[in-house]
């Protein structure tokens, strides 16, 4: 089977979306199927990366509306150019988001006459409109469900990250063929080695330490972990709230602990992938939250790490995170931006994380048998060896 995996994110990187790919393209190649990625060139070294094929694209040197269209037309139409260097396909899969290149993997497709996957990591404009990014009818939020409406009825395949995106799609394309192909954890991340001297560098080895470990954007509403901190240092509580990451917020929440005079926060600048086992392993607790309790249908990757590792999680969202939180029995979930009940939370596994730690077994099982990436693909294999075939029937 020759198949093309059509990305918008650097490739290869340590986002849930690289991480996401990477994995299908091993397994698929392990398997013996023949496998091309089609990914942004933000390289500034051109040295080559088996199996891909660099796409010249705008970069995103600042976070605005236009520089992000520009990015992501710029690589739908570069893809679309270049496709000749991908060879033959059976199958195209483009993932979403970023939203704009998602047309491009549906030309890609039909030039090559392969099948089509359509792989929704975030459904848009679903998620910015439960964000309040924009109004339902401004000409964003049309323009975003063109093509989710588009994709839904021209692909062979859809596939989504979670149990509730399954649903909502379904709800949209009734007649399309949808699959849940989890997010999840890598299965190696779980081999990586403890080093004290990572936990030293970040002061982890003493004392309760509360970590939060991704993107500060506004998705995160992190916010409730500044009035969280607040409220620790109001009542004495001996702990710290380590931030790791970067991200559109950084600045707004610097500037809320420098003004609250939180002593207790640290910015700990973003973290290599190579130390997160080491920082999660050191750590009390591991902080995941969402912004608000619309987002039922959203899965920080986060949450996957911290409860494969077994760091007791306090997660701030409702929906299908909550609903992986239980199953592994590993920490409390509360509904966002309720601050008394983020509070007695915290308070309650501060008191006795041990009660909680007793489980960590036990959510590592769940996390390997349920949400391991590597089984994801071989699931995704399976969809796409099924369509192969019906093709050639």
């Amino acid at each position: 089977m020759r198949v093309i995996l059509h990305m918008g994110d650097p490739y290869p990187n340590e986002s849930p979306a690289a991480k996401r790919i990477r994995a299908f393209y091993d397994v698929l190649t392990e398997h013996g199927h023949h496998v091309t990625v089609m990914a942004p060139d933000y390289r500034d070294e051109k040295a080559e990366v088996a199996g891909t094929v660099f796409c010249p694209t705008i970069r995103m040197m600042k976070k605005t509306t236009l520089m992000r269209m520009l990015n992501q037309l710029s690589f739908a139409f570069t893809s679309v150019l270049l496709a000749g260097k991908a060879g033959k396909a059976d199958v195209v899969l483009t993932t979403s988001p970023p939203v704009l290149i998602s047309m491009g993997g549906w030309l890609i497709a039909k030039m090559k006459r392969a099948k089509l996957v359509y792989d929704v990591r975030d459904i848009w404009p679903d998620v910015a409109l439960e964000m309040g990014s924009f109004s339902a009818g401004s000409l964003f939020c049309r323009i975003f469900a063109f093509i989710r409406d588009f994709m839904l009825k021209h692909s062979d395949l859809v596939t989504a990250v979670s149990p509730g995106k399954v649903e909502k799609l379904k709800k949209y394309a009734p007649d399309a063929d949808v699959a849940f192909i989890t997010n999840g954890l890598d299965e190696q991340f779980l081999e990586n080695t403890y080093h004290p001297e990572t936990a030293t560098k970040y002061g982890l080895t003493s004392g309760f330490n509360c970590v939060y470990i991704g993107n500060l954007g506004w998705a995160q509403g992190l916010t409730q972990l500044m009035q969280l901190a607040e409220r620790a240092k109001t009542n004495g509580v001996d702990a710290r709230f380590v931030l790791f990451g970067s991200g559109v917020e950084e600045e707004a929440l610097r500037r809320y602990a420098e003004e609250h005079k939180l002593d207790n926060v640290v910015f700990a600048g973003r973290l290599p992938n190579i130390e997160m086992f080491t920082v999660l392993k050191a750590a009390q607790l591991s902080f995941v939250s969402l912004v608000n309790d619309k987002l039922k249908d959203s899965v920080p990757t986060k949450l996957f790490e911290a409860l494969g590792v077994g760091c007791p999680v306090l997660l701030s969202a409702t929906g299908d995170s909550a609903q992986i939180l239980q199953e592994c029995k590993l920490g409390i979930a509360v509904q966002p931006n309720h601050d008394d009940d983020l509070w007695n939370a915290f308070m309650e596994m501060y008191s006795d994380c041990e009660k909680y730690l007793q489980h960590k077994d036990h959510a590592r099982h769940i996390i390997m048998e349920h949400y391991s990436r590597q089984r994801a693909a071989v699931t995704l294999e399976s969809y796409l060896d099924r369509l192969v075939s019906e093709e050639k029937v």
